[in-house]
Order: C-alpha cells, then sequence, then structure tokens
C-alpha cells in the first residue's frame, strides 16, 4: 500500500535506493521483549500516540525522519561542500533526499520548510554533479571539445540554487576559468555577477570580500575591451536558463522541458520516461497528484 501511495503521488517508478529507508522505518517502529528462558520474544510495536489514541485503527508509529534531523542532515551536506568534499556531499544530499519522502510534519509552515529542502537537495545534486563531471574532464587531454566542455560545466554550475557563499565560490571558478580559455565575453559576464554580488556597502570593512570584488570588477573591464570567446561554449550570461539534470546543457527560457514528478529536476524533453538521474527513484514526467506531507 506504502508504494502505491508514493506512486499515486509522487510518480516513484523504481523503489531500489528506499529499501533501506523501508527497512530501518519497520525495524524502528517495533521493539522486541524477552520474558523469559527460551521463550519467544515478544514484539512490541512502538507508538507516537498511544496516550491519544482509543482504538487500534487510531495508533500511529513512531517518527523515524523528522524535519529537525533533516535539517540538520542539510548542515552536514552544506559542510562538506565548503570543503569541497564533493563525492560525500553528494552522497549526503541525495541521500537527505530520498529520506524527506517520509517526513510528515503537523503545520503548512513546516511543509513549505519540507519543499524548501526538497529543492535544496535538488540543487546540490544537479550542481555537484557538474562539479564532478568537470573535474574528470580536466584530466582529460586538452582538446578543443574538453576545454569547450570544461568551460561550459563551469558556467552551468553556477545556475544551480546554491547558498550565497557557494554561488560566490562556483562564479569565481567559472569566470577563472573562462578567463584562462580566452572566453572573455563568459568570463566577464560571470564576473559582473559575481560583484552584483558583493555590493560595495556590504564588503565595507571586509578585505578579502573587498579583493574579490575589485578583481571581478577589473576583469569586467578587461573583458569588455576583447569581448569575444575564443573556444564555441554553448553558453550567454544574459540568457536565463536551467541546466538538464541528465545532460548537463542548458535549457534557455521558453524552451520545453520535462520535470521529475518527485525533486521536480529539469529534463529536455527525450529525458521523459526515464529514471530521475538526481533522487533516482521517480519518472521523468511522470503524472503525479503531489506527495502530502502534512499529518
Amino acid at each position: 500500500r506504502a508504494m502505491k501511495l508514493l506512486r499515486d503521488q509522487a510518480g516513484i517508478s523504481s523503489f531500489d535506493a528506499l529499501k533501506p529507508a523501508f527497512l530501518e522505518i519497520y525495524t524502528a517502529s517495533r521493539s522486541v521483549l524477552t520474558t523469559a528462558p527460551f521463550a519467544e520474544a515478544s514484539r512490541i510495536p512502538l507508538r507516537r500516540n498511544a496516550s491519544d489514541a482509543t482504538e487500534a485503527s487510531q495508533f500511529l508509529p513512531v517518527r523515524l525522519f523528522s524535519l529537525a534531523s533533516s535539517l540538520d542532515q542539510l548542515e552536514q551536506g552544506y559542510r562538506a561542500t565548503t570543503a569541497a568534499k564533493f563525492d560525500e556531499a553528494l552522497a549526503l544530499f541525495r541521500r537527505l533526499l530520498l529520506s524527506l519522502i517520509f517526513v510528515a510534519v503537523e503545520t503548512n509552515e513546516d511543509a513549505r520548510e519540507l519543499k524548501r529542502v526538497v529543492k535544496v537537495c535538488r540543487e546540490y545534486v544537479i550542481g555537484i554533479s557538474i562539479e564532478l563531471e568537470r573535474a574528470a574532464v580536466a584530466k582529460d587531454e586538452a582538446t578543443e571539445e574538453n576545454l569547450t566542455r570544461l568551460v561550459e560545466l563551469a558556467a552551468y554550475f553556477t545556475h544551480c540554487g546554491l547558498r550565497a557563499d557557494h554561488e560566490k565560490l562556483t562564479l569565481r571558478l567559472a569566470m577563472n576559468t573562462a578567463y584562462k580559455h580566452k572566453c572573455f565575453r563568459a568570463a566577464g559576464g560571470l564576473a559582473q555577477r559575481l560583484a552584483d554580488l558583493l555590493p560595495e556597502q556590504t564588503v565595507a570593512g571586509n578585505r578579502s570580500a573587498q579583493q574579490i570584488r575589485d578583481k571581478a570588477l577589473t576583469m569586467v573591464s578587461t573583458c569588455d575591451l576583447k569581448s569575444r570567446d575564443s573556444l564555441p561554449i554553448d553558453y550567454d550570461a544574459r540568457n536565463p536558463l536551467v541546466v538538464c539534470a541528465a545532460s548537463h546543457t542548458p535549457i534557455l527560457g521558453g524552451e520545453a522541458t520535462v520535470n521529475c514528478s518527485y525533486c521536480q529536476a529539469p529534463y529536455k524533453p527525450e529525458f521523459e520516461g526515464e529514471l530521475c538521474r538526481v533522487c533516482t527513484i521517480a519518472q521523468i514526467g511522470a503524472q503525479a497528484t503531489g506527495l502530502r506531507s502534512l499529518d
């Protein structure tokens, strides 16, 4: 029954990644009591509303996953990202994304917060996946094709919805990568975005932030004079875009897109019907009623 509800509400089509969570919930909802030597142990269900319920049908099992514990795990993912431990961060955000399916909340405010955490996990999984691909490409032979992809991936990473401090790090990496490979139009646009995140009044007295802002503005001026890209990159900082979670290529505003039925990760239409690369459990483009998290 639980699997049917998840299919209907969230379009879940693969339960392999959820099996550990199902087993954890099953184990945590029961206690074992031994009454006498050689006697069979009794299994006692653990209830979270034992004092309120009067009939067996009203009893609710204990909660293994909660919004509070989810927020703690989110902070762990942030710390791993700041430390550039991207493999660890990817595993943390993806595990959290899977566990959020089982979180029940009691207020509309908590329901909105739960949706926010799902969105954060989605954006970090996409962004870190892009960065891991960029790091792999950086190790390959420095052909024009690989260098073009290197600059593109660094730029696409900046379009994931990351926390402000992480967004600044991605912009610094992307503008330096673009500038190094003489993609001056892209570098100038990325540098301007970084400078916009560091307005003069907010960096006053912060020497490090001021230096970053000054470097970005200098790069904007330099790139304005050159204003060309030496590589045929598929990127224009002036166009709003989202990144396809499968191909790691841009989907520009107005272009057709399909989304994962659970985490809402964006995809190009050719990936419709496949398994989501982000949450790994839901079908891309599946029709679903929407996950109900209010208890």
